[in-house]
């Protein structure tokens, strides 16, 4: 019997899949692509019939409302433009993907709304009340969101986001471990810091500090002894799967990601969240 596929383990499939096309002859390249090119017509073909039946019941058009709020739905539809992705889904996009990047440094970010040509946000964590929340909205933020939404122009927070609610860091000491001597990182160096409980790979990059799981996204392995490019990559020495240092994306396969860890800086030390 077939083992069952989920729906990341057979995205990342078809990627490879695709790969091994590229390195193919021209002749027998175009013959794959001309059978993908069918399949996929054929597929929209039924969806659309599909879509038509469903939206003549009322159950069946409930159903369907529901059913395009699965991520496989929803991509399947999507691909074949039995829907249109509005602006909302283009901002939470752009915000997932800066995500890790804000969570290596304790804070965490969700969308509220878009309206009025203005991005409403929730920060959560050490970016709540610090003192960096301008920067990290008009920089990261605002960037990030524009290029998958160009006319948004600010970044607001949402009215119910305490801004006095910073806890300080001496309050929850007892959650890091001290790992690195800021002063000894060289920059474009990946260090890794090896504990009983955490194995972490940490990157002075440009000035900021990067911290993930030690644990390539494709079957585990360390990264530690990974390259890292003047381009801000690192690839892994098992099998060249690339992640951009910064966001923790992985570019081979880009619906997977490095799990970030929480950094502090404190008195010349940077200091690792223990999960």
């Amino acid at each position: 019997m077939t083992e069952e596929l989920s729906f990341e383990k057979l995205a990342e499939r078809i990627d490879e899949l695709f790969k091994k096309v590229r390195d193919f002859e021209d002749e027998k390249r175009e013959i794959v692509g001309e059978l993908v090119k069918s399949i996929e017509e054929f597929t929209k073909i039924a969806l659309v019939k599909l879509v038509r039946f469903m939206k003549e019941d009322p159950t069946g058009k409930e159903l369907l409302l529901k059913a395009v709020k699965e991520p496989e739905v929803y991509s399947l539809f999507l691909k074949h433009g039995l829907i249109r992705e509005d602006d909302r889904i283009k901002a939470i996009k752009a915000l997932e993907l800066i995500k890790p990047y804000i969570r290596s440094h304790g804070g965490d970010v969700e969308f509220v709304d878009l309206k009025d040509k203005v991005l409403y946000v929730r920060l959560k964590g050490a970016c709540t009340g610090c003192s960096q929340v301008s920067f990290t909205l008009q920089q990261t933020i605002l960037e990030a969101v524009q290029s998958f939404v160009p006319y948004i122009e600010r970044v607001e927070l949402a009215k119910d986001t305490p801004v006095e609610a910073f806890i300080e860091f001496s309050q929850k000491k007892e959650d890091y471990i001290k790992a690195f001597n800021v002063s000894e990182l060289k920059e474009g160096h990946v260090y890794r810091f090896l504990h009983e409980k955490i194995d972490v790979i940490l990157v002075l990059w440009k000035g900021k500090i990067y911290a993930y799981r030690n644990s390539c996204a494709h079957q585990g392995l360390p990264l530690h002894d990974g390259e890292l490019t003047k381009e801000g990559i690192l690839i892994c020495p098992w099998h060249n799967f690339e992640y951009s240092i910064t966001s923790g994306e992985c570019l081979t396969a880009n619906h997977v990601q490095l799990v970030p860890v929480y950094t502090r800086i404190e008195n010349g030390y940077v200091w690792l969240k223990v999960e």
